[in-house]
């Protein structure tokens, strides 16, 4: 696991272990019982003859929790990857036509004809649209890079505007 990814984790089991027992409500509620047979830890207050026990059940509640974000990290990190191989995929899969990859978050406008494939395939948090065409252009008024968009085929850039030729 990096460094990043630790300390990721840590700052979210910190953050549930400190909600656990800073939150006052938790106290207030408590009625007095028996302390149940396994113990984390116990919050007392004062002279009051209130307790409350705390039992945190780190492979059922935070592991799973941990696991998300973690996964979430990861993937978030691998969009760059996954747009190369997706448009790897959809070239070799449509041979003769031209492709375009993008984030469907970003402020973009097609106008494209031929179109042989246009679907939507999703990775972490990005929803990206897969088209396979004959010609057209795609205008990209986002954020360029690997992590938002790839084309290939038979094409010229200026910028953000792609136009593909058959």
């Amino acid at each position: 696991m990096t460094k990043n990814l630790k300390r990721a984790a840590l700052t979210v089991v910190g953050a549930v272990a400190a909600s656990a027992l800073l939150l006052p409500a938790t106290a207030q509620a408590a009625t007095p019982a028996a302390a149940p047979a396994r113990i984390a830890g116990q919050v007392s207050t004062m002279d009051s003859g209130w307790k409350v026990d705390i039992f945190v059940d780190a492979m059922g509640y935070i592991g799973p929790i941990i696991g998300n974000v973690l996964n979430d990290i990861r993937m978030e990190k691998d969009r760059p990857a996954f747009v190369h191989r997706q448009l790897d995929d959809t070239m070799n899969a449509y041979s003769g036509y031209n492709v375009m990859i993008i984030n469907d978050k970003l402020d973009y406008s097609l106008d494209l004809h031929g179109v042989v494939a246009n679907a939507r395939v999703t990775q972490g948090s990005a929803t990206y649209r897969v088209l396979a065409f004959q010609s057209g252009t795609v205008v990209n008024r986002g954020d360029g890079g690997w992590s938002n968009w790839g084309f290939g085929g038979w094409f010229t850039r200026n910028g953000g505007t792609v136009v593909f030729t058959s």
